[in-house]
């Protein structure tokens, strides 16, 4: 028996890849912002990170800190922690990875882990200790350079790249899986929704809106979505579309049975 792949699914796959190379350059580089006003910034941050190391604009909030905070560094993220509440870059500055400087850090009070990080490099750079920011793929923290490499709020996992506000090291191989990986999930993502269209999906869109009883349930379920894309916004895509085309169908085989 052969297998033949339908000229829909080709369709959908073509477009999908374009849709999901442009779209996974847009949340990486770009930092997936809505305001466009802020690319180029973003652009070249992600480009050029050690500009977000800004040591001497820590120096206000580094002499405010207490005589024994300042001699250790777990203490003085321990402060860091306190001032700057963490906070997601959707609702920060509605944009999906945003990198801020020190000092838009400490203007804002509130970040998510690579504002805090950096934050904790720049404190930590003006009082004299080496340390480095380090990102990973799903989060960020600080080495700070002692007799044993000492890690800040590491949660394990890989780290993508590592800078100071005079040095950079990527890791190339790390950078790249995560790329590929983002890349997939979002293939599948928008395969299923471009497939789900062509099958008519604004049609199921309509009719469901029709029935009362589902609107409650809608409602929680976008929520449910948009909570979790805010905080794992990868696997939120997949999860979210997977179980979208699963609700199509259920009410698929409800219209069928009315």
């Amino acid at each position: 028996m052969q297998f033949r792949v339908s000229p829909l699914t080709i369709s959908v796959l073509k477009k999908a890849v374009i849709i999901s190379a442009i779209m996974v350059m847009f949340a990486v580089v770009m930092g997936g912002s809505l305001n466009p006003f802020s690319w180029k910034t973003q652009c070249e941050r992600f480009i050029s990170p050690q500009q977000l190391i800004q040591p001497e604009k820590t120096a206000a909030f580094y002499a405010e800190m207490e005589d024994s905070v300042k001699d250790n560094p777990v203490q003085i993220f321990s402060v860091i922690e306190r001032k700057i509440r963490y906070t997601g870059d959707v609702f920060n500055y509605k944009a999906l990875n945003h990198l801020a400087t020190a000092e838009e850090v400490l203007q804002s009070g509130r970040d998510d882990c690579d504002g805090q990080a950096v934050l904790l490099c720049s404190v930590l750079q003006y009082a004299g200790y080496t340390s480095f920011t380090v990102i990973g793929p799903n989060h960020a923290w600080v080495e700070v350079e002692t007799e044993e490499p000492l890690l800040i709020n590491y949660k394990g996992g890989d780290w993508i790249v590592k800078f100071n506000d005079s040095s950079i090291q990527w890791n190339y191989t790390a950078f790249l899986f995560m790329m590929l990986g983002n890349f997939f999930l979002m293939t599948v993502f928008f395969s299923i929704v471009l497939y789900m269209y062509k099958k008519g999906f604004q049609t199921y869109v309509t009719e469901s809106f029709g029935y009362f009883k589902y609107i409650f349930l809608l409602l929680i379920l976008v929520a449910a979505a948009a909570v979790i894309m805010a905080r794992w916004w990868v696997s939120g895509l997949l999860t979210s579309s997977i179980a979208l085309l699963f609700i199509m169908e259920v009410i698929s085989r409800i219209r069928k049975k009315w």
